[in-house]
């Protein structure tokens, strides 16, 4: 009787989280992987049908989300593009945060002085305005293949702004924009310390502000929301849920801000956690 009652209340502490965030790169899909393991997929899959919903919350815009990455999972919400593009099941935007006018140009005059790879984030590609060579090469390294263009005629904004920024520059040179166009806000945000690659986004959006205003919409609190991730860009969103758990192979900062430290992604670290927190879904 005794673990009747234990069983009981540990589900009643699980199913109290009622969405489900997941971080794709170095998360759901360990960095040997070009696809999500299918031991992810399955046991998230099982954890949404028995009454949790999921969000896919990553630094990619949702056209940088190829078919078969996430094999035949069907999230409920996708927080994109680090926060700034929230979208539905069915693919239509719940929210959107463009850049300016003014934000753009600053990127793009400070990258092209210093010849460093850039690439915005549009509704139908990631299009490299400058150094689409450069990008191409690291994707392919990486299995990532975030559908990214050439976009070197620099003219897509034209047809709408972006929403999303992307580029590679040593952080020093972060802090020199920031000393000649600290007036607009932007944030540098790194995955890892001593990477270059980084996220540019506005002021105050991130994964975390992303949850916050999906909870909402979703008519639910941050408290009941459960976060996964290991990178620097997903602080924000692990320290905003009710539960933030870092991947072991995560950053030190993520670590930080996470209410607990899980398995490592590989090999399927994600489906391990699935079963430990919701272990009534299977």
């Amino acid at each position: 009787m005794r673990y009747c009652l234990r069983d009981q209340t540990r589900r009643k502490q699980t199913m109290r989280y009622k969405l489900l965030l997941l971080d794709i790169d170095g998360t759901l899909r360990p960095g040997s992987c070009e696809q999500i393991p299918k031991e992810n997929a399955a046991a998230v899959r099982a954890v949404q049908k028995a009454g949790v919903k999921i969000a896919i919350a990553t630094g990619r815009g949702r056209t940088g989300v190829g078919k078969g990455l996430l094999r035949d999972l069907k999230p409920d919400y996708w927080v994109c593009a680090g926060g700034a593009q929230l979208v539905d099941a069915k693919g239509n935007d719940l929210a959107l945060h463009r850049l300016t006018a003014e934000e753009m140009y600053a990127l793009v005059d400070f990258f092209e002085d210093y010849e460093l790879p850039l690439r915005f984030t549009f509704h139908d590609a990631n299009y490299a305005y400058i150094d689409f060579a450069e990008f191409d090469r690291r994707e392919k390294a990486k299995n990532l293949y975030n559908n990214i263009v050439d976009g070197e005629d620099q003219d897509h904004h034209l047809v709408e702004m972006p929403f999303g920024c992307f580029g590679f520059l040593p952080q020093e040179q972060a802090a020199q924009f920031q000393e000649k166009y600290g007036y607009l806000g932007l944030q540098f945000l790194y995955s890892y310390p001593g990477s270059d690659g980084c996220d540019i986004m506005q002021k105050g959006v991130n994964k975390g502000a992303g949850l916050c205003e999906l909870a909402g919409l979703a008519g639910l609190t941050p408290e009941e929301c459960v976060a996964i991730g290991d990178g620097d860009n997903d602080t924000a969103m692990l320290a905003a849920a009710g539960m933030g758990i870092a991947m072991a192979n995560g950053s030190a900062n993520a670590k930080a801000a996470a209410d607990r430290t899980g398995p490592d992604a590989e090999p399927h670290g994600v489906a391990d956690l699935c079963r430990e927190l919701w272990p009534e879904a299977f």
